[in-house]
């Protein structure tokens, strides 16, 4: 009976330990574990110039689909996009898909769900007990390619990204591999909502002034970068700074993110 106790105790913890790391859980939702540590950012934060520790976390193996989020408006109806509150709505929330409801045959249920905003991103991750990812834990793991956990110093790999964000994207085709942490899509087609985007730039960027600048100076004219080269980071970083919570973007969607214990 002692022998047998430690098993049934194993068997008990399974569920959180799946949750923790890896695993499928249902609804479809893969998440992989990512280890974390020490990380020198291709982006010069302001608080911090040089390398920065990870913390331990759990991401989506894949972006979130069309289908995973018509399942999530089924939970949560007010988050359609004929019900959500004005304070969160947008005028292309969702706009593309044939009912409020659903994409409709017109678009590919397995597909990343885009012409979401940061409410609504947030929200579905809330409604998984998770939460969106800071932009440094999307560049940890962006870092990787299919074998190696960071592989920015590949000048050939980095080439790759300059198609980054379209259809001719390094892995933006539904069979190309996943990287060395399990996880797909990051420099794919559709680029991705972070937590903290508002917090990006600080206040003396032009996107903290209304004078109608903001998208064309993309909050830029404050910014300094530890690796300008580092293209796939670069774009994602201008483009997000210069974003409201409200705004929709056609290749814009979003994944999810869980702190370790």
């Amino acid at each position: 009976m002692e022998r047998i106790r430690p098993l049934i105790l194993l068997l008990a913890l399974a569920p959180a330990l799946a949750a923790a790391g890896d695993g499928v859980e249902p609804g479809g939702s893969a998440w992989q574990a990512i280890p974390g540590g020490a990380f020198r950012s291709s982006v010069r934060f302001e608080e911090a110039a040089g390398t920065m520790p990870v913390a331990p976390y759990a991401l989506m193996a894949r972006p979130v689909s069309n289908a995973q989020f018509a399942a999530f408006l089924a939970r949560q109806p007010q988050w359609r996009r004929d019900r959500v509150p004005a304070v969160f709505a947008s005028p292309g929330y969702l706009g593309h898909w044939a009912a409020p409801d659903a994409p409709g045959p017109g678009v590919d249920p397995d597909a990343p769900v885009a012409h979401v905003n940061w409410y609504a991103a947030d929200a579905y991750c809330r409604d998984q007990q998770a939460r969106l990812p800071t932009f440094l834990e999307w560049e940890y793991a962006a870092a990787a390619d299919a074998t190696r956990r960071d592989a920015r110093s590949d000048p050939h790999w980095r080439m790759r990204q300059v198609n980054d964000g379209t259809r001719q994207a390094i892995d933006a085709a539904p069979g190309a591999p996943a990287n060395a942490y399990g996880v797909h899509g990051l420099h794919g087609a559709h680029w991705e909502w972070s937590a903290d985007f508002a917090s990006l730039l600080g206040e003396g960027d032009r996107r903290g002034q209304d004078d109608g600048e903001r998208l064309r100076f993309c909050g830029a004219t404050a910014l300094a970068f530890n690796d300008p080269g580092d293209y796939g980071v670069v774009k994602r970083f201008v483009l997000l700074s210069a974003l409201q919570p409200g705004a929709t973007l056609g290749n814009l969607g979003f994944r999810c993110a869980r702190s370790q214990p």
